[in-house]
Order: C-alpha cells, then sequence, then structure tokens
C-alpha cells in the first residue's frame, strides 16, 4: 500500500530576501513543490540607530501575508520558520517578530550565525549524499554575514560567521555611487582582513572540495554566464566579472542580467567572494542548488541527531 510523503516548508527571513521552499522527499530525494523568493534587502533597510524603517517593515508584512497564503495551497506536514542576520541585529526586531508569527501563524526562530552556518552545510550535504566521504567546505554570503562551515558527510566540525555582507560592504565601500577600482581593492583586503585568523582552520589542507551555497553566489554564477564567462566559478572568471562592474562603475557598458540588482550590491558580492577564495585558496568553487532552506527542511524531517549520525 503506498503513502503519500509528508510535505514540509522551510521559509528564511533573510537579510537581502525572504526565500520559500516547499518539497516533499520522494526516494530519499528532495522533490521541490513550491518555491517563492522576494528581495526585500532588510540589511539596507537599517538606520543609523541600527532599526528597521517603518517602509521595510510593512514591505516585510505583505510579503508574509502573500507567503501565508501559499503556505495554505499544500496540506503541510510541518514548517519552520528562520531569520537570520538583520534581524538578529536590528535593534526593533522585537517589534518586527511577533507581528511576522502573527501573520504567519508559525513561530519565528531568529538563528544565530552558527546555526545559519550549519544548517547550510547540512542543506548542501544531504543534496549530495555521494560526496559523503569528502571534507568539504560551504561558504554562504548574505546582506549582512558570511558564513563557513567545515565538515565530512552530514558531521559538521567546524564554523565561522563572520559581520560581513553585501549591504554592510557596499555601503562601506560604494556609497554615494563610488565604484571604482581603489575601492573594490579597499573592499577585498577588508573581507581578507575580516577572515583573519579564521582562515587556517578551513584552508586547503583541511579540505578536499569547496562549495558556494547562497542566493548571492547562485547570483554571481548565473552573471558569470550572462556575461559570457561561463562555467566554474573561479577566481579568473570572478575577476573579469569585476573588471565589467567595474567599467560599469565608470560609466561604460552595462553588465548584462543586472536586472533590478544593484550594481553597488553585486561589486560588493564579488569583492567578498574574491577575497574568501583569495585568502582560503580556493581554485574553483562548486555551487550546489541546495542550501539554508534545504537544511531547515532535512533537520525538520530528520532532527539534528539523526543528521549527524
Amino acid at each position: 500500500m503506498s503513502t503519500t510523503p509528508p510535505i514540509h516548508a522551510a521559509l528564511v527571513l533573510g537579510s537581502d530576501s525572504f526565500r520559500l521552499l516547499v518539497g516533499a522527499v520522494e526516494d530519499g530525494t528532495l522533490r521541490p513543490l513550491d518555491s517563492f523568493h522576494a528581495p526585500l534587502r532588510l540589511a539596507a533597510a537599517l538606520d543609523a540607530q541600527g532599526c528597521l524603517s517603518p517602509e521595510a517593515m510593512d514591505s516585510a508584512f505583505e510579503c508574509l501575508r502573500t507567503i501565508r497564503a501559499r503556505l495554505a495551497d499544500h496540506a503541510l506536514a510541518a514548517v519552520r520558520v528562520v531569520a537570520t542576520s538583520t534581524l538578529r541585529m536590528a535593534r526593533n526586531s522585537h517589534l518586527f517578530l511577533p507581528a511576522a508569527q502573527q501573520l504567519l501563524g508559525h513561530p519565528v526562530q531568529v538563528l544565530t550565525g552558527e546555526e545559519e552556518a550549519v544548517l547550510t552545510y547540512l542543506g548542501v550535504a544531504d543534496g549530495a549524499p555521494h560526496e559523503s566521504d569528502k571534507r568539504t567546505l560551504v561558504l554562504g554570503i548574505g546582506g549582512g554575514s558570511t558564513q563557513l562551515a567545515l565538515g565530512t558527510g552530514r558531521r559538521v566540525q567546524k564554523v565561522a560567521s563572520l559581520g560581513l555582507g553585501t549591504s554592510r560592504l557596499a555601503l562601506t565601500f560604494f556609497s554615494g555611487g563610488r565604484i571604482d577600482a581603489v575601492s573594490f581593492a579597499a573592499a577585498i583586503a577588508s573581507t581578507r582582513a575580516k577572515l583573519g585568523d579564521e582562515a587556517p582552520a578551513f584552508g586547503p589542507g583541511r579540505r578536499d572540495r569547496a562549495c558556494g551555497a547562497s542566493g548571492t553566489i547562485h547570483t554571481l554564477g548565473r552573471l558569470l554566464a550572462d556575461n559570457d564567462l561561463a562555467g566554474p566559478i573561479t577566481r579568473a572568471r570572478l575577476e573579469a566579472l569585476a573588471a565589467r562592474a567595474l567599467d560599469q562603475g565608470g560609466g561604460g557598458a552595462a553588465l548584462a542580467g543586472l536586472g533590478h540588482l544593484r550594481l553597488r550590491d553585486v561589486t560588493a558580492a564579488l569583492a567578498i567572494l574574491l577575497g574568501l577564495m583569495e585568502e582560503l585558496e580556493i581554485d574553483e568553487l562548486e555551487v550546489p542548488k541546495t542550501g539554508l532552506r534545504a537544511g531547515v527542511l532535512a533537520e525538520l524531517r530528520h532532527g539534528r541527531a539523526a543528521l549527524a549520525a
């Protein structure tokens, strides 16, 4: 007698965007049933006092109403909602979170940076059981922070969370429309300095492969393809894309595929990823399809202890 696999939903209230994934596991593989992405840029909406603006909160609440309607379309066995860096930092998150929970009808867990790193790693590991014998480094770049996790199979051995995100870096180095080679070099140097003493623990002698598992890194991969730089993410390809971004910043031709993206945010993302790859001596970065949302779903299905077994 066949049974229908349970349907689970993971919602991430991120610094750059809100992302929903609804899926069921069939024959050990996650089958996505629905997904939703809203680029709200909460990190960029923090004011000088570190508070979310009323306008940003209103936009987020409207988005959550849309998400609740989408959740209602599925017979869900379980739902988990998590929040990342900006809602960790915002001084008025105590006002936002209860309202968000009421709108969604589900509690919201604010992840620590380390928890975010672990869940992102588990999402990658759960989606690639054939790589279970390899020491894997997983990078995640967001609007407000950057996470690193190293492990083998489903066992996480080392994590780090850096106060380094695209929105922060963009405001620091590329504000006022200043996008040039000097600012870009300074942004890369800042990234390398932020990694600092953490670098040796994630270096080439500690890993067999490196993966980039975040919306930001996926976007950079797409932009590489859109600008005739398709292929694995390497430093050379990122440098070529950065040269085109700097050319646009100086009044030259626009990057292909930029769309609604802000040039300063893309340039900041390039600086962070190049800085990480340089400091960690990463020659090539794999970009799996799974990440934080898949990790939330995996833990929802199995529990952390079972995943680590």
